[in-house]
């Protein structure tokens, strides 16, 4: 039951927070969309500095383990990569607010700084994970080896997360549906990263 309530604070904090800001969200707020007291809020997170720590942490660290995961998996590159599409495609269908947030912050279009480190450690986790995904592929053979793995795996990155997120996709008119973007991108990277 607790763990429901957590989540249930999480999903309308981080909602609010991405449609009013931080200081345009307040405590009384978010407990009177629950429909629960501030006591009972308050109960759950010390305030709305926790609330939003959390709200940033919990989705990074999901998303930081989904990349360790795949690392560890000793599936072909390219199901890797058309699993790390289809996650990013479908958290940011899912999860919209969650995403914007963290898009938001990234892109330092908030009106609230957060402790660097939690990105910093979202990006160092990912990209390590990365990296070991596109170096076992040379490895095997599956992708080219005639550029330094580093720079493959943020071009891959890049492509990926640029082209799969909602704000671009609005700005391009980009309307396919989940199989149509998995296709039209493994299309992109095998052409551009396999082994010739």
């Amino acid at each position: 039951m607790a763990e429901t309530t957590h989540n249930k604070i999480l999903d309308v904090a981080s909602k609010t927070f991405s449609e009013k800001g931080y200081n345009g969200t307040s405590m009384r707020e978010i407990a009177e969309v629950l429909n629960i007291t501030k006591a009972a809020l308050y109960y759950h997170f010390s305030g709305k500095e926790a609330i939003f720590s959390a709200c940033i942490t919990n989705s990074l660290d999901k998303m930081a383990r989904a990349y360790e995961d795949m690392a560890k998996s000793n599936d072909p590159i390219w199901d890797k990569l058309e699993a790390m599409i289809d996650g990013i495609f479908t958290f940011s269908q899912s999860q919209p607010h969650i995403f914007k947030l963290i898009t938001m912050l990234m892109s330092r279009s908030f009106d609230r700084d957060i402790d660097k480190r939690m990105l910093h450690d979202f990006f160092k986790r990912q990209q390590k994970s990365i990296n070991t995904i596109v170096q076992r592929g040379v490895e095997r053979g599956e992708i080219r080896d005639d550029i330094p793995v580093n720079l493959l795996a943020s071009g891959i990155t890049g492509l990926i997360h640029h082209t799969t997120g909602p704000k671009i996709k609005s700005m391009q008119k980009i309307n396919y549906t989940k199989e149509e973007q998995i296709n039209y991108l493994m299309k992109l990277l095998k052409g551009g990263f396999a082994k010739r």
